[in-house]
């Protein structure tokens, strides 16, 4: 449910469309009947949500799952950062796993610091879209903070801008060293997380993936669920729309050709 938003956001404008009473958008170019946005004709203006932005709101509360990839992509426009670069870092630093905990107390797929973490906002670091989403800002602000320069931005997230400062570059340490040439490394690859996770709904410390054997009613999955209670609420919506068009009808009276004219104002 959760891959092609283009798909799902197409339909959220359609039924948009079908829903809203007051369609009388002017100065609007239409091609093919849809707007010059991409939105059906008559649909509600800018300014309205759109199903994207619903769609991750809802998932957020509902505990839809999600592609990690996506997250990774979405963190990387957010924050003007090469998402080969975020991603090479959350392998490098967990290899995608959300519930990662190193010795020394870093936590989730970008593996930050308690206090780094209370720094960045991130209130749960085991929840994966929070935590890439630090992590993301994070590097943001250090490859700002060293003119761009990778390297130097990631030796400062491996030991810290202190030791940077210290050294007047990437410090000694084998560590760091190996650090930033397994990164670069992975930059040259294609990565994929090859993951989906739940987000912003589940226990700290648990993760949903895609091949999780927890099943919703009847066997199905919770995404399944889901699916069918939204196109079930869509249903009725266009139930309940059809039947205040039959009372309109009805009260206006009117020829068979009014009643065609008013069954197009509502579908057209």
């Amino acid at each position: 449910m959760t891959g092609n938003y283009a798909v799902y956001e197409n339909l959220y404008n359609y039924m948009n469309y079908l829903l809203n009473p007051d369609r009388s958008i002017q100065g609007e170019s239409t091609a093919n009947g849809l707007r010059t946005n991409g939105s059906p004709r008559g649909s509600k203006a800018s300014g309205s949500k759109s199903f994207v932005d619903t769609f991750k709101d809802t998932a957020g509360v509902t505990g839809v799952p999600e592609s990690m990839d996506s997250i990774f992509e979405e963190a990387a426009k957010l924050y003007g950062v090469p998402v080969q670069l975020l991603k090479a870092v959350g392998k490098a630093e967990s290899g995608f796993n959300a519930n990662a905990v190193s010795a020394v107390g870093a936590q989730g797929v970008m593996q930050l610091m308690p206090a780094t973490a209370r720094y960045l906002g991130v209130d749960n670091p085991f929840d994966a879209r929070s935590n890439i989403m630090g992590g993301a800002k994070y590097i943001a602000e250090k490859l700002k903070e060293y003119d761009g320069d990778v390297e130097l931005a990631l030796a400062a997230y491996n030991a810290g801008s202190g030791n940077v400062a210290k050294y007047g570059g990437v410090p000694p340490f084998t560590e760091t060293i190996n650090y930033i040439d397994r990164i670069m490394g992975y930059m040259g690859t294609d990565l994929t997380t090859g993951k989906t996770v739940q987000t912003a709904g589940e226990q700290q410390g648990m993760s949903y993936v895609s091949d999780s054997t927890e099943k919703g009613t009847g066997g199905m999955s919770v995404s399944d669920v889901m699916s069918q209670y939204y196109m079930a609420q869509i249903q009725l919506k266009m139930v309940e729309r059809m039947n205040d068009l039959g009372q309109s009808l009805q009260v206006s009276g009117g020829s068979e050709k009014e009643q065609e004219d008013e069954e197009e104002r509502y579908f057209l």
